[in-house]
């Protein structure tokens, strides 16, 4: 059993998800640069800011709806603040960006840019929540297996933040040895490659095979939690997209 437990985990995942964040922007600027743009910086600038916001919308909303007993309920509303979804956050920035598009008149795949940048900011990412312990309430389950991770409560865990960033890293490597995918093809099977591993993690941690000792109640609906019906739905509904990119869209040059 590997053991971790430090009064800094919350400062770590902080540094670290901001890292996350700056190297994503920087990874996607460097790659933005050789993608399909608009001619006009307006169009441009609008474009992101309807993925930020679509992206932030969507991370804040699947956090309440995961949550939502809590929120029913008169336990006070701060959690609202500081709570997201990173799954949330991705297709709610998959949406912004359609929506911007459409906006704007801008119909060529804008998705590929991203790939490399959301894969390094969910793996820099999740290190903040592999070190964090119990306090982001991203740890697994109680395990018997050996590499079970002990977070400071004594039991030891499922390290389900290192699983995802091994899948992640996985996904990425898979989607990226393919040459000439159509435009837009990486990004939808990417995306749908980290839906599955989402719906499948999930049952590693609490409130599947163990109390969750800590952190805001998770609402269950249907068996699943709405992380999990989020990640269904998002993986046929890119797989979809992955589908129509290689039928209709023209080449990429790597």
């Amino acid at each position: 059993m590997i053991l971790l437990h430090s009064t800094t985990g919350a400062q770590a995942h902080i540094l670290l998800e901001a890292a996350a964040y700056a190297i994503g922007a920087r990874v996607y600027w460097a790659n933005a640069r050789k993608a399909p743009r608009p001619d006009s910086l307006v169009d441009r600038w609008v474009l992101v800011a309807c993925v930020l916001f679509g992206a932030a919308l969507g991370s804040k909303l699947l956090h309440v709806i995961e949550h939502i007993g809590y929120f029913t309920q008169d336990a006070g509303g701060y959690e609202f603040l500081g709570g997201k979804s990173i799954l949330g956050g991705l297709v709610g920035g998959t949406l912004g960006a359609e929506a911007g598009k459409r906006w704007i008149g801008w119909h060529a795949s804008t998705g590929d840019a991203w790939v490399p940048a959301i894969a390094v900011g969910l793996i820099i990412g999740r290190i903040g929540c592999q070190l964090s312990g119990l306090w982001d309430g991203t740890f697994g389950s109680p395990t018997t297996l050996p590499w079970g991770w002990d977070y400071g409560d004594g039991a030891a865990r499922h390290p389900t933040a290192l699983y995802e960033i091994l899948a992640v890293a996985a996904c990425w490597a898979l989607v990226d040895r393919v040459p000439r995918q159509p435009a837009g093809a990486r990004f939808a099977a990417f995306l749908a490659g980290y839906c599955l591993i989402r719906l499948l993690l999930e049952f590693l941690k609490p409130p599947f095979g163990g109390d969750p000792r800590t952190g805001l109640p998770v609402a269950i609906l249907g068996g699943l939690t709405a992380i999990q019906w989020l990640a269904l739905l998002g993986f046929l509904a890119y797989l979809q997209l992955y589908r129509y990119r290689r039928r209709t869209g023209p080449a990429s040059p790597a």
